[in-house]
């Protein structure tokens, strides 16, 4: 384990980051289309960015209607900002969506409408952290040679914090916000950040065997373990997240590149796509064991997962970029069309295919605020 100490570099939303285009909050009009239906008071709210055609399709859980579509070439954007991943706020009276291309996260209210963004080269992964009131962020997988720094934000006025993790292209992200800490992995070095959330200095942890390209984390409910997938490896990684160098306790072969995992409410299962597969896998903790697959209709190189309030059900975006699913409404292209998939974690079977955009990536839950 190593320790090292450096300064931080400081950005405000409001100026201009060297090399992005920041667009005026003030001169840019509300963009909201496509709306399916109205919002029923309370509930939850499933956030997808559709990377490919710039937009966030913006799902009611309990009956899984998009009740919106937010295209973000009308905030100024072009159709290459890549949004990639969402997030919200504990409350849900604002979320949050990072754009590869357009060089920024941007904060909604929950009415849809575009209040404040912050500059930030080549944004990735969202981890929110509900303690500090901090929104964490790192670098995009399409980022060749992005600064060796993860981002923290601040929603007051979307101010960032710039912390060092010594490594190349981090990628993989997760706020651990009882500890006040969080973890950075970078997709090229057998390498984890834990870094200080009060002084943001990382310590870092290596990873034993062959390159492993570690997509995204998962910190188990009790705080006991710290998942990562790998793309390379194919496997799922399990970390003892209170030893101070990250002890690996498991190596769990589960197919060909795991994407992004979520633990069930109860810290019993883990589950996430295996991308190349088309399956939804899922993962016994006591054992750290595949118990089930999942494939069929609508899971089409699935990536992002998330789990409502309640625990009862699995929401999985699939990127359909080789087009195998074919959507409800003629199209020229089926790749063309995205799906979300609700999955009822009771019976392990799909009960809704929703259509969203074009390579829809990361999800996200929250209140509807």
């Amino acid at each position: 384990m190593v320790n090292m100490t450096f300064g931080k570099v400081r950005i405000t939303g409001r100026l201009l980051a060297a090399g992005l285009a920041v667009v005026p909050v003030a001169v840019l009009s509300w963009a909201c289309a496509e709306q399916a239906a109205a919002p029923a008071p309370g509930g939850e709210r499933v956030y997808v960015a559709n990377q490919s055609s710039a937009s966030v399709s913006v799902i009611d859980a309990a009956s899984g209607e998009v009740i919106r579509t937010v295209d973000v070439t009308a905030l100024g954007f072009d159709m290459n900002s890549r949004p990639h991943h969402t997030a919200p706020d504990p409350d849900g009276e604002h979320w949050y969506v990072s754009l590869i291309g357009g060089g920024n996260v941007l904060r909604f209210n929950s009415d849809f409408e575009l209040v404040s963004q912050a500059p930030f080269e080549t944004p990735g992964l969202l981890s929110f952290d509900p303690a500090a009131n901090l929104l964490y962020v790192g670098r995009s997988m399409m980022a060749v040679n992005p600064p060796q720094r993860i981002g923290a934000i601040d929603p007051a006025d979307m101010s960032i914090e710039e912390l060092d993790v010594f490594f190349a292209r981090p990628h993989a992200l997760m706020v651990d916000p009882e500890a006040n800490r969080v973890f950075s992995a970078s997709l090229v070095e057998n390498s984890i950040a834990v870094v200080d959330g009060e002084s943001g200095d990382p310590e870092l942890a290596g990873v034993d065997g062959p390159p492993h390209t570690l997509v995204q984390f998962a910190l188990s409910p009790d705080r006991a373990h710290l998942v990562a997938t790998t793309q390379l490896t194919g496997k799922l990684l399990v970390f003892d997240a209170a030893s101070p160098d990250l002890a690996l306790v498991a190596e769990v072969d589960v197919g060909t590149q795991p994407w992004h995992p979520v633990f069930s409410h109860d810290g019993a299962h883990v589950y996430f796509g295996a991308k190349d597969d088309d399956e939804i896998v899922e993962v016994e903790t006591a054992g750290w064991t595949v118990t089930r697959r999942l494939g069929g209709e609508g899971i089409v190189e699935p990536h992002g997962a998330a789990v409502t309030a309640d625990g009862r059900y699995l929401f999985v975006s699939n990127r359909n970029l080789k087009g195998t699913y074919t959507p409800m409404a003629e199209v020229e292209n089926n790749a063309d069309v995205g799906t979300v998939v609700k999955i009822d974690l009771e019976t392990f079977e799909v009960v809704k295919v929703i259509e969203v955009g074009t390579y829809p990536a990361g999800i996200s839950i929250g209140p509807a605020g």
